[in-house]
């Protein structure tokens, strides 16, 4: 095992794994945990090993409680996976950075390995924030490249034309063009008010598309509908809501002109 300690963050490597057309696809945890989910459920699904681990001081000062009742510092990790086509790089992490010079640092590191394991494209998983419910998210995407660009509309990606990608989901595409790679995001329609796995489940689907990799999201199609229930829930209540406030307003009005 080899570390390397540079600036605030600190990386721990167990393997150096070089396939040829390997690609590294991110997901950090955001609105609707989109990302979080899809990356945590290739990890899970594909199963992939863990072949780096990436600590820093400007993670949230907290810990996750296991199952077993112990605990782990919030940390980053890198997993790797060859497929029948290509070799398949997750980055995942407990939590994201919570100053800029966190973000850009452990993105750097993470795409500096990619570069050396001979990755040339990095996709990263997002949440497209509308506020409102949607029984069918649409996937948007923006590129590095008029190229990366072009695959996703090929793809049934709705490019975005305006706006940002914030925080790390959309800090590693731009690290990863700085660093001579090409990347895009894919982003989840979602309302931001939920964990939304109908939404981490559309942007596994269109990655499949894009990467050629094969994807079981059948576990996420029943988390989708675990949400697609609370979704209906929340609905229902605020139409309750939105029905009791003009009687409210009736009753609290006083009943004489002075």
């Amino acid at each position: 095992m080899s570390r390397r300690g540079e600036g605030v963050v600190t990386e721990s490597v167990t393997e150096v794994p070089k396939p040829r057309a390997s690609v590294l696809i991110c997901g950090l945890p955001g609105s609707g945990y989109v990302g979080k989910l899809a990356a945590d459920h290739l990890v899970g699904s594909m199963k992939l090993r863990k072949v780096a681990e990436y600590s820093s001081p400007t993670f949230p000062p907290q810990v996750s409680v296991k199952e077993d009742g112990t605990v782990d510092p919030p940390k980053g990790e890198l997993y790797f996976a060859q497929t029948r086509k290509k070799g398949v790089f997750v980055f995942t992490a407990d939590a994201q950075p919570t100053t800029s010079e966190g973000e850009y640092e452990l993105s750097d590191a993470v795409v500096k390995f990619a570069r050396k394991c001979g990755v040339k494209k990095v996709y990263t998983l997002a949440a497209y924030i509308t506020g409102s419910f949607s029984n069918s998210p649409r996937v948007f995407g923006a590129g590095t490249s008029k190229a990366m660009a072009d695959s996703l509309v090929d793809n049934g990606v709705t490019l975005m034309k305006d706006g940002g990608i914030s925080g790390m989901n959309g800090l590693l595409i731009g690290v990863a063009a700085l660093r001579g790679l090409e990347g895009a995001c894919l982003l989840g329609e979602t309302s931001g008010y939920v964990v939304d796995a109908g939404a981490s489940k559309v942007v596994l689907e269109a990655l499949s598309r894009i990467v050629g990799i094969a994807v079981d999201t059948s576990m996420l199609k029943e988390k989708a509908e675990e949400t697609q229930k609370v979704i209906s829930q929340l609905q229902a209540m605020a139409e309750q809501s939105r029905e009791a406030a003009p009687q409210q307003g009736r009753e609290q009005r006083p009943g004489y002109i002075g």
